[in-house]
């Protein structure tokens, strides 16, 4: 079934091609939102919210772009009024702004291999030890030098060096299959 049949048949509120869309997308949707969210519970509450006002607003939804591009961009916009409405901007700020990269890439890339993209480099991050992960992300997403890490934390630069290198490494290690795949398409 091609995206237009399927919009229309929820226009027409086939409730089972509903429940079909929805089985279909809402993990992955709601792993897209626990990259920007870092509780699952609100992750899974704003992936429901959007499947509930895709209910709502079948009959008068315009969607241009594919159904999946639809989905995926409003969580991604639900996200971020949940963050801003919250006012816990400045915390997920790190997130936001790998995120933001991602998608400034204007390419044809589906948005589902970004957001498989940024999942697989969250999931590496959050599995750092928790210095290790502290320490890289200082380094990298505040932007703070080897010795000022160092200073702040109280340790010799060589050991916050040691810990971004074993960082890199385990990043690496854990989204080299899927770089392998997107980076002919993002330099291309």
């Amino acid at each position: 079934m091609n995206d237009q049949h399927i919009i229309k048949e929820i226009k027409n509120g086939n409730s089972q091609v509903f429940e079909l869309i929805f089985k279909k997308y809402f993990k992955p949707l709601v792993a897209y939102a626990h990259s920007y969210i870092s509780d699952i519970d609100i992750a899974q509450d704003l992936t429901q919210d959007i499947f509930l006002k895709l209910y709502e607003k079948r009959s008068t939804i315009e969607i241009h772009t594919s159904l999946k591009a639809f989905l995926y961009t409003s969580i991604r916009n639900r996200c971020f009024d949940y963050i801003k409405t919250n006012n816990i901007h400045k915390k997920h700020k790190d997130q936001l702004q790998i995120v933001s990269s991602l998608n400034n890439i204007d390419d044809e890339d589906p948005m589902l291999q970004r957001a498989e993209l940024y999942v697989k480099i969250h999931e590496a991050i959050k599995s750092l030890p928790d210095q290790n992960q502290k320490i890289f992300k200082l380094s990298r997403l505040n932007g703070m030098t080897n010795q000022e890490i160092a200073d702040e934390l109280q340790i010799s630069k060589r050991t916050v060096e040691t810990h971004i290198s074993n960082a890199l490494k385990k990043i690496k290690s854990m989204v080299t299959l899927i770089l392998i795949l997107l980076i002919p398409k993002f330099f291309l």
